[in-house]
């Protein structure tokens, strides 16, 4: 018995042809959401530490407070950190939306502009 591949070899050269490039563009696209995924995610877990050890100092200053006043105080200053590095977080999000989108977003063809006088250029012929 034959293999299919050699009996119909005139179909699938063309369809590979056809849909070898979308899949390499499907890929390289893919690499490219991982790599920004990845240092989105490093951002957020270096945000992470750095507010765990300032919730820890702020425990600790809380509990060595000589005053209710002195402890809402430290409460306050941590929580300002706090609030800072979730606004943080939705910068470097958008950032990295952004900067995937200009890699995986089709780019429009440009367009011819008018002279400077406002007028179309001749390659232009209206009926």
């Amino acid at each position: 018995m034959t293999d299919p591949v050699t009996l119909f070899p005139d179909l699938i050269q063309p369809a590979a042809k056809t849909y070898a490039p979308m899949g390499i563009k499907f890929w390289e696209s893919e690499e490219t959401v991982l790599d920004n995924m990845k240092e989105f995610a490093d951002g957020w877990f270096e945000r992470r530490r750095i507010g765990t050890r300032a919730a820890l100092e702020t425990a600790r200053r809380i509990g060595e407070a000589s005053s209710p006043f002195d402890a809402f105080r430290e409460y306050q200053d941590w929580l300002g950190g706090a609030m800072a590095r979730l606004l943080e977080d939705g910068m470097a999000f958008q950032q990295q939306f952004m900067k995937t989108n200009v890699k995986l977003a089709p780019h429009p063809p440009q367009r011819e502009e008018p002279d400077e006088a406002g007028t179309v250029p001749e390659s232009r012929l209206s009926a």
